[in-house]
This record gives structure tokens, C-alpha cells and sequence, in this order.
């Protein structure tokens, strides 16, 4: 069974207890940590400073809530390591065995080989601090890196035992790319996947949109996929959409609905 989990991306003006709370009550296994309140910097926001760390992790296990993947900032073309490195500290100290890393936007006017060799020096950096915390480091599909074709280049080119995919299921489908294509790239490789829906360049509730997300379910089952499934209901980028009260329960209603 995988992990079904949601992103705090979702509910930006819920404090840690609501956050919880909201997890048992919808039915989720898992958190995908991904901003707090007023804060994008995860390591410095209450809940998860080096001093409330274990007593964070602790309640979590006491009620039997995963975090499944710690979402930072880091871009591989902003090479902004240190960035990466507390948030794979982070992740460590809270259990969570990942690690979301964008690829951003490649260098205007350099061969695309050579910005890509230079994209996978700062990436084998981040699987690096990873794999000092024995975490792993996922590469969204994203930016200039949204289809897995591309993504499966940049991985390609890393070679990094710590450093696999995350197939956020909205944007290579919005780049053209099939599922089956996708899902042909990222063999092997994934071990996070992102779901939401839309329709006519807005986010909806799921199976309101027109993204084949029962096609795409199906597929990850027939790879065997058994890691994590996260609504990134983006909430906080996106305030006119559903509040996460009426987009969580319903997202995980139909996800469950799916025997994941």
C-alpha cells in the first residue's frame, strides 16, 4: 500500500496542531513538509528547530504520521547547497527519507550539454549531503526540467546512488509528455510522486480537471510503485482555490477510493 500524504503547501495558515490534526482526521499517512505558517525556511520554523526536532518526530510516531519528504528550495541551478544540506539534516532528524530538490531553469546562450554536465556537478553535491544523512535527494519534474525525459537526462548524467525522481504527475502531462511516456523515462527511478488536478490553467478538485489521474494511479500500480502519493494542493500560491478542508478530505476520499 502507498503512503497517501499531503503537502503543507496546502493549508499555509494552519499551525502544527491543525496540520496533525487534519491528518488523522482526513485519513492521511503521511506529511510532506513544504513551508509553515509565514515561513519558507523549514530548519528555522518552530516546529522543526534543532531544539524541537525530536519531541516533533516523537508525537508524530505516537499517532502513527510519517513525514514523508522534506520539500526544500534547492535548485540545482542556484547550486544552492548549504540550503539542501540543512534540509537534508532536517530530514534526518524528523525520519523522513527524502529530500525534494528543483532542477530550475538552464544558463540562456550555453550548449545544452554543457549546462546539463555542469547541472549534474551541483546535483552529485546534493546526493552528496544526502547520502551524509542518509537521506536521498528526488528531482521534481519542474522548470526547465518537466518532463521525464528530461529529468531522466539530468539523472543520467548525476549518477548518484542518492538521487532519484519525483514525478509530480501534473506538469509533464501539461508538457505533452503521455504518462506511459513518463512513467517509460522514470523507470526505476521514481520514489515520490506529487498529484493534483486541473482544468483550463486552474487547479480542481480531483476528477474535476481533465488530467488522467486514474490512468496515471494505474500505471504507477503496474511498476509496483510503493512510495508516497502527496496532494500539492498549492494553496499558498494559489489562494483562490478550494480551502484545504474541502480539497484534503476529498482528494483522500478518492485516492482511497483507489485501493492505493
Amino acid at each position: 500500500m502507498n503512503q497517501i500524504a499531503f503537502s503543507t503547501l496546502s493549508c499555509p495558515d494552519w499551525d502544527w496542531d491543525q496540520i496533525v490534526t487534519a491528518a488523522q482526521t482526513y485519513g492521511y499517512d503521511a506529511l510532506e513538509l513544504r513551508g509553515y505558517l509565514n515561513s519558507m525556511d523549514l530548519p528555522s520554523a518552530e516546529p522543526f528547530t534543532i531544539q524541537n526536532r525530536a519531541s516533533t518526530r516523537r508525537r508524530l510516531e505516537d499517532i502513527g504520521i510519517a513525514v514523508c519528504c522534506i520539500s526544500s528550495s534547492g535548485v540545482v541551478a542556484q547550486a544552492n547547497l548549504d540550503h539542501v544540506r540543512a534540509h537534508c539534516e532536517l530530514a534526518s532528524g524528523l525520519g523522513a527519507p527524502m529530500v525534494r530538490v528543483f532542477g530550475g531553469n538552464l544558463p540562456e546562450g550555453t550548449p545544452r550539454q554543457e549546462a546539463i554536465a555542469h547541472a549534474a556537478i551541483t546535483l552529485r553535491s546534493f546526493g552528496d549531503a544526502a547520502e551524509t544523512e542518509g537521506v536521498q535527494i528526488v528531482l521534481e519534474t519542474h522548470d526547465a526540467f518537466s518532463t521525464g525525459e528530461s529529468v531522466a537526462e539530468l539523472l543520467a548524467a548525476t549518477d548518484h546512488p542518492s538521487v532519484y525522481a519525483l514525478w509530480d504527475l501534473h506538469h509533464p502531462y501539461r508538457q505533452g509528455e503521455s504518462p506511459e511516456e513518463t512513467c517509460r523515462y522514470l523507470a526505476g527511478k521514481i520514489r515520490h510522486v506529487h498529484i493534483k488536478d486541473s482544468k483550463d490553467g486552474a487547479y480542481t478538485l480531483f476528477g474535476e480537471g481533465d488530467v488522467p489521474l486514474d490512468a496515471m494511479l494505474s500505471l504507477l500500480r503496474e511498476t509496483n510503485y510503493d512510495g508516497p502519493i502527496s496532494v500539492e494542493w498549492e494553496k499558498r500560491w494559489h489562494p483562490e482555490i478550494a480551502d484545504p478542508e474541502i480539497a484534503l478530505p476529498q482528494y483522500a476520499r478518492k485516492m482511497r477510493g483507489l485501493s492505493l
